[in-house]
């Protein structure tokens, strides 16, 4: 089934192309969650191309799980524990959810609009947590994972406040594996891709079977060129002025290389608003062990737009004809919102 095509550029203004977006990955998530819930299966998950469950038995272990905990529906990500301004009820993953076909069903889980769910300051994962809070109900929900077990390909533990999914995530306990290709430079995502498909045996079909004739190569040599690239990258980072912790980059090869490439008075003003962040942080992201609570304040700009309404806000910055589906443009009708 194909996705409502909601117009969407990077020459767009920020606001516009940034609540375009989310709309079309709610779109591609209602679209697709909806075909195969029409398909006779008693349970579904969502994946992203670049998503892969790479054990059938731990996908069934998990159906398992949730059968005999009488709960219908799980997802991971930070939880509902992680609270920011674009997602204020949680974070929870878009990718490797899974739900009991008939609750969701009986629910409407999948029956939203989604310039109705505040794209402008609500990210995908804040939407989710949205959802199950609102819809599903907490006792009806199960965090199987909660971003403190994803490795990188070495083993590292990855740091969630600072990279998620870039350039990768593996949860070596269930195999669920995603690779941004993007966050690493040339080939060397898919080659990644590769070496996991190998390592748990996906080595037949012809498409699979091409990938890997292409892209598999030594594991040994690859995760050497990884550290030396690395290496490189993280001297370039000293030599071009970042004095903050290189780990804020997370792992993300093309974002270090961006921060390289970029011209001197961004480099300022890169520094200056991470300063901050880091500033920021230490004054109100700690555990405070003395008052038994985690604040975890984090720095967002000011989102609030009173006191004018909604509505006038969204017609003033956003173009109804972006939205092929009209059902989805409120604000053509009502800007008193």
């Amino acid at each position: 089934m194909q996705g409502e095509d909601i117009k969407f550029t990077k020459a767009m203004p920020y606001f516009r192309s940034s609540v375009n977006i989310t709309c079309r990955i709610l779109d591609g998530i209602r679209k697709s969650c909806s075909a195969a819930n029409d398909l006779g299966c008693d349970y579904v998950m969502h994946l992203h191309t670049d998503a892969w469950a790479l054990s059938e038995e731990e996908f069934l272990r998990l159906v398992q799980e949730l059968k005999d905990k009488k709960i219908p529906f799980a997802a991971r990500g930070m939880g509902l524990g992680k609270a920011r301004p674009d997602c204020p009820l949680g974070h929870l993953d878009d990718m490797f959810f899974v739900y009991s076909v008939p609750f969701v069903k009986k629910i409407g889980f999948f029956e939203y609009h989604p310039l109705e769910l505040l794209p402008d300051r609500l990210t995908i994962h804040g939407v989710l947590s949205l959802l199950v809070v609102g819809r599903v109900g907490l006792g009806n929900f199960y965090l199987y994972e909660n971003h403190t077990t994803q490795v990188f390909w070495d083993g590292k533990f990855a740091d969630p406040h600072y990279e998620r999914g870039k350039p990768m995530m593996f949860d070596p306990k269930r195999a669920f594996l995603h690779v941004h290709s993007q966050s690493f430079p040339g080939d060397l995502g898919k080659n990644l891709q590769a070496y996991y498909l190998h390592k748990y045996g996906i080595t037949k079909g012809p498409v699979i079977e091409t990938f890997l004739g292409k892209y598999l190569f030594d594991d040994k040599i690859l995760f050497r060129t990884f550290k030396k690239l690395e290496k490189d990258l993280d001297s370039q980072l000293r030599w071009h002025g970042y004095f903050l912790s290189i780990k804020r980059f997370g792992r993300d090869f093309n974002k270090k290389k961006e921060y390289i490439d970029m011209p001197f008075t961004k480099k300022v003003r890169f520094l200056a608003v991470n300063s901050s962040r880091v500033l920021w942080t230490e004054l109100f992201g700690k555990k405070r062990v003395g008052l038994g609570k985690y604040y975890g304040l984090e720095l967002y700009p000011e989102i609030s737009v009173w006191p004018k309404y909604l509505g006038d806000f969204y017609a003033e910055h956003l173009d109804a004809s972006d939205y092929p589906n009209k059902d989805d443009v409120w604000f053509a009708k009502n800007t008193q919102v």
